[in-house]
């Protein structure tokens, strides 16, 4: 049975902080992810593909704003599958900082599979056994779909599939209005008129945590909710938000 100074289950950008950290302290360390690569909900379900979408619909409204800044406006036609096939380029280019062989280089031991504890300090995966005397736990989180009566018969996307469609939808309500259900319905309201973001605050159904994207509740915070702490932010923000073809509702 290998001893190891610490394990670290998840790969995403959490534990590949903490385990290639404490692999150049020279701390003997085993990295676990149970997906096929590494970089978690981070690099191909949240922030690089949200960010990337959010880059190519400012690009398209810019086309079609031109006449603002004295050019000839373009009528940006959205074609929703080639903008998520650059999207997962993007991811395609970053997965190389993300390579196991880039860790085994710092001295960290990279295993793919869904360990399970035997006992405080021993875990099993794929047959083997494997001790620690501490373990890191960064698996990270998924949609939670809210118990909302017809929404499974209606269909419903959430972070996990939206940036792989490959037609817009002719319309669309995104459950949550924190930051990245604002940004989802930013980014594609950019694109096609017609997009409708409910915060759920009326809704006791809605307030459960947790959830990303469409359909599933997105999650928020105070600091989100009423940016700066001030009324007349909130406000403002909000009349963006309308600028931007977005109607919210609570």
């Amino acid at each position: 049975m290998k001893q190891q100074d610490l394990v670290v289950i998840g790969g995403g950008a959490g534990g590949l902080v903490v385990a290639s950290g404490a692999a150049q302290l020279g701390l003997k360390v085993t990295l676990i992810e149970k997906e096929a690569r590494l970089g978690g909900d981070c690099l191909h379900h949240g922030c690089v593909p949200s960010k990337t979408l959010i880059h190519a619909a400012k690009v398209a409204s810019l086309q079609r704003r031109g006449a603002e800044f004295g050019l000839a406006a373009l009528d940006a036609k959205a074609d929703l599958g080639k903008v998520n096939g650059y999207v997962q380029r993007v991811i395609a280019h970053i997965q190389h900082h993300d390579d196991p062989e880039r860790f085994r280089g710092y001295g960290c031991k990279v295993l793919f599979g869904a360990p399970h504890f035997l006992d405080p300090h021993t875990i099993e995966i794929d047959g083997a056994m494997l001790r620690a005397r501490r373990f890191v736990i960064a698996t990270g989180s998924r949609p939670a779909v809210p118990p909302i009566e017809g929404l499974a018969e209606a269909g419903y996307l959430t972070n996990l599939d939206v940036f792989s469609l490959a037609r817009l939808p002719e319309r669309l309500v995104v459950l949550g209005a924190g930051p990245i259900g604002v940004e989802l319905a930013q980014a594609l309201a950019r694109r096609q008129p017609g997009d409708d973001r409910r915060d759920g605050r009326g809704d006791p159904a809605a307030r459960r945590p947790g959830g990303h994207g469409a359909a599933a509740r997105a999650p928020r915070s105070r600091r989100h909710r009423n940016p700066h702490g001030h009324p007349r932010a909130a406000r403002a923000h909000g009349v963006r938000r309308q600028d931007r073809g977005m109607p919210a509702h609570r």
